[in-house]
């Protein structure tokens, strides 16, 4: 019996294939994070080069980019760069809900544009209330910890197709954990009442609870779905998803070379409240 199995574990060995994968190079793409909203000042536009999938987060910025937003009402901004990839509008402005912008972009002696992104009418966030529920306590199994949630009724504009994109602050800190992106179409509630209980983002007492609600466009809406759907997947909001996301960004004198990321126009209404 011995020998058959030592036998048997040889003929396994011998089976065994080693396969090597030929990964290709990993491409150092432009990827650009803006969007135009209109609220006055802090206006920018982030530039960068992608990583490979296995490569580590490190952020590589451009720095030597041109950058402007243009109106479809012959408006013109102008961007400079700041640090970390960011470049700061020149001079405060806001975007005006109803005209289009697009992003244009100067970088490695080639130009890159997107396309007309138009700025939405405001829907109003509505009413901001705190709930709350009980759980055990992650430090103490015996104790019980109050967490309190956003809780917003929010009335949707009666005949028109609407999109939204929820963004939740905790004490003036962007929260987007454990979601990163929160998206919602009115196609099922068109013209009523939105209620909406947001449990997944926690609070403790004394922490201040903002939540603005961006009024986006349809365009923006499949883009940040798409996009969502691909970190879900990967399971983490960093690093390069396993599949391109395409935006509304292109080269110029070259539509075949690839660009990532997007530029949209929103619009938005913030409510803050206190939690006892």
């Amino acid at each position: 019996m011995k020998k058959l199995l030592i036998i048997s574990f040889i003929v396994l060995m011998a089976c065994e294939k080693v396969v090597v994968v030929d990964l290709p190079s990993p491409q150092n793409l432009v990827v650009i994070q803006g969007w135009l909203t209109d609220s006055l000042g802090n206006q920018r536009i982030r530039l960068t080069r992608s990583n490979g999938f296995a490569d580590n987060n490190e952020v590589l910025p451009i720095d030597d980019a041109e950058v402007i937003i243009q109106s479809r009402i012959g408006e013109v901004f102008t961007y400079s760069y700041a640090n970390d990839g960011y470049y700061h509008a020149d001079t405060e402005y806001r975007g005006t809900p109803g005209i289009e912008y697009r992003l244009r972009i100067i970088v490695d002696d080639q130009e890159i544009q997107s396309l007309w992104d138009i700025m939405p009418i405001p829907t109003s966030v509505g009413n901001l209330q705190i709930d709350s529920f009980e759980e055990n306590d992650p430090n103490d199994s015996d104790q019980q910890i109050t967490v309190f949630y956003p809780k917003i009724t929010t009335r949707d504009p009666i005949g028109e197709e609407n999109y939204y994109r929820w963004v939740f602050y905790k004490n003036q800190e962007i929260f987007n954990s454990p979601e990163p992106i929160t998206v919602q179409s009115d196609r099922l509630f068109d013209g009523n009442l939105i209620p909406n209980n947001f449990q997944i983002f926690g609070y403790d007492s004394n922490d201040e609870m903002t939540v603005e609600l961006q009024t986006i466009s349809f365009s923006s809406h499949s883009y940040l779905s798409l996009l969502k759907s691909q970190i879900t997947t990967l399971g983490t909001s960093s690093g390069t998803t396993p599949a391109i996301v395409e935006g509304n960004l292109f080269y110029v004198d070259d539509e075949s070379e690839q660009v990532l990321g997007y530029f949209g126009a929103v619009s938005s209404s913030v409510a803050t409240v206190i939690v006892p």
